[in-house]
């Protein structure tokens, strides 16, 4: 898996986990298994372990549609893609107008490279939501990841317009245009994503790396103090900030960084 497949996985298991957790539920009959199925905070291997359980058990069958949903959400954590599609088949089979498991199965199709089909599904999915932000933005994913970035573009910036408050969008945008060379409308989304989630790694990782690259050192500098101070263990942080130190003169800061990052598995 390329990083950059890796980091639309991200983007897209963020939306999809994130909205099914908000608007989709299991009865009121809930025990262990089922609320670790519907739990997003659970592992992808616990999800898929309680997730079989549940639909495993014959008491109670119009959950199973929730159930093989999270579960496979589960396998795409995993990056078990046919496992992942067949839960979203068996889903849709039982609820045809399960919106989320259309754009789910999209992204398993998008990332196996299987893009017709993958459009396919997002396009359903946007027919059952078409105000949907979240249903745009999965399909500003898979243009992106069969190369159409300008209709990613459009699709990111609709997605934007629709819900503004959803730091994630700006992040996939300011990505799209970083690789199309318009760095200054790259920082201002890398900027607003932030000034919506204070707390969010990515932005902070995502600018830094633009700045490191443009050689503005001293923001690169403040951008990586933040995700060592938000992901301590980020290797690759700690060993950009050794070279940034390095550059600055301050040898002393640039080798403790570098021995930390060698601690924490960064090979030169």
């Amino acid at each position: 898996m390329t990083g950059r497949v890796l980091a639309l996985a991200v983007a897209i298991s963020a939306v999809v986990l994130g909205s099914a957790a908000a608007t989709l539920g299991f009865s009121a009959a809930t025990n262990v298994e089922r609320r670790a199925c519907a739990d997003r905070n659970a592992t992808a291997r616990d999800e898929v372990a309680a997730c079989t359980i549940v639909l495993n058990d014959p008491s109670d069958p119009s959950q199973h549609a929730n159930a093989y949903h999270h579960r496979g959400i589960g396998y795409l954590r995993l990056w078990s893609l046919d496992r992942a599609i067949a839960d979203f088949d068996a889903a849709i089979q039982l609820d045809p107008k399960f919106t989320y498991a259309y754009a789910a199965r999209a992204f398993a199709y998008c990332s196996k490279g299987e893009h017709g089909r993958g459009m396919e599904d997002v396009e359903q999915a946007i027919r059952l939501e078409p105000q949907s932000a979240e249903m745009i933005a999965t399909r500003g994913s898979c243009n992106e990841s069969k190369g159409a970035w300008e209709a990613a573009l459009a699709d990111f910036t609709a997605a934007i317009r629709l819900n503004p408050s959803k730091y994630q969008y700006y992040n996939s945008r300011a990505d799209i245009y970083r690789d199309h060379d318009n760095e200054r409308a790259a920082l201002a989304d890398y900027a607003s994503a932030i000034r919506l989630s204070p707390d969010n790694v990515a932005s902070y990782r995502k600018r830094g790396s633009l700045f490191f690259d443009k050689n503005e050192f001293d923001s690169a500098l403040a951008d990586y103090d933040m995700v060592i101070k938000l992901d301590p263990r980020d290797k690759t942080a700690y060993a950009a900030r050794a070279y940034l130190y390095e550059q600055k003169g301050d040898t002393a800061r640039a080798v403790a960084d570098l021995e930390q990052a060698k601690k924490l598995g960064w090979k030169n």
